[in-house]
This record gives C-alpha cells, sequence and structure tokens, in this order.
C-alpha cells in the first residue's frame, strides 16, 4: 500500500468516524430533544393540574362567599319583613278590640287572680268597666293598650299585663313562622 492509498483510507476511515460521531451526535440531540419535550409536556399538565385545583379552590371560597353574603340578605330581608308584619299586627290589634270590646275586657279581666289592685292601665274605651270590675282602684286610660288591661297591687307586689299587646308577643314566635311561610307559598 502506497502512501497515497494509505492517506486514502486513513481519511476514509477519518469520514466514517466523524459520520459516526455525528450520527451518535444526531442521535443524542434527537434523544435529548424527546426527553425535553416530554418533560415539557409533563411540566404542562401538572401546571395545567395545579390550575384546575386553583381555580376549583377559589371557585369554592368564591362560591361560600357568595352563599353566606344571600344567607344574610335573605336573613335580614325576613327581620325586616318580620318586623313590619309585628307592626302590621299590633295595628290589627286595635281593630280586634272593635269587634267586641266589652266581651274582650271581661274576659281577659276575669283571668286575674282576685288580689286588691291598687292601679288598672286600661284603653280610654274600657274606663267605665274597669270602673265597674274594680271600684277601690285607680283607672289609668292608657292610649297603648289596644285591649285588655294592666293592673298592679296595692304594695307592687304584684302585676299583671294582661293586654292584647303582651298576648301578641308571647305568641309571635309561633305565628311568625306559619306567617312566612304563607308568604312563601308553602305549608308547615
Amino acid at each position: 500500500m502506497g502512501r497515497r492509498e494509505l492517506l486514502e483510507a486513513l481519511r476514509r476511515e477519518g469520514r466514517e468516524k466523524m459520520a459516526a460521531i455525528a450520527a451518535r451526535g444526531k442521535a443524542e440531540e434527537e434523544q435529548l430533544r424527546s426527553r425535553a419535550e416530554e418533560r415539557r409536556e409533563e411540566l404542562r399538565r401538572t401546571h395545567e393540574q395545579q390550575r384546575e385545583l386553583l381555580c376549583s379552590a377559589r371557585k369554592q371560597v368564591l362560591m361560600a362567599k357568595a352563599a353566606r353574603e344571600a344567607a344574610l340578605i335573605r336573613l335580614r330581608t325576613e327581620h325586616a319583613l318580620s318586623l313590619r308584619l309585628f307592626e302590621r299586627a299590633g295595628i290589627c290589634l286595635k281593630r280586634l278590640r272593635s269587634d267586641d270590646s266589652e266581651r274582650l275586657f271581661l274576659i281577659l279581666a276575669a283571668e286575674l287572680p282576685e288580689v286588691s289592685w291598687q292601679t288598672v292601665r286600661t284603653n280610654p274605651g274600657d274606663i267605665s268597666q274597669a270602673s265597674g270590675r274594680f271600684p277601690g282602684a285607680t283607672i289609668i286610660a292608657d292610649e297603648t293598650v289596644s285591649g285588655g288591661l294592666k293592673v298592679a297591687a296595692a304594695d307592687d307586689s304584684l302585676t299583671v299585663d294582661n293586654t292584647m299587646e303582651v298576648r301578641l308577643e308571647r305568641l309571635w314566635p309561633d305565628l311568625l313562622p306559619h306567617l312566612m311561610a304563607e308568604l312563601r307559598g308553602r305549608r308547615i
């Protein structure tokens, strides 16, 4: 083998080695690119899952806050409505008294214990009945009493408020749920 052939063989071997190195480099580059793409896709999926979790958690927080605010608005509205209904019921007591005020006064006065009453507060329309029923007592006309009476014993040891207003106050917690249900169109 001559020098020229030796040089040509070395060059060919060099080119083959270079081609092999380049092919190996290309394969490694392609493998690295593939791994990088897989890693990027994995990171994208992880990020997407985290975003979904954060969005879901935020949505739950906002929905819970909105539900609380709606409940507060509903409670405030129902409270305002209950106050208005109580006020309207108080107005209705005056009309209820006017239906049969004598009978109403006698019934409520009959419920009182037998005590020597010193003062009797009653509606101005019931003064004459109160004077007849409690002859020794001081009778006081009270515009705030729509029906019934407030009495106090001589030594102030016993006072009784047997007015329509007090009866309404006592019954109101039982009446209100039925009124609210009726306004909502439901039965309890």
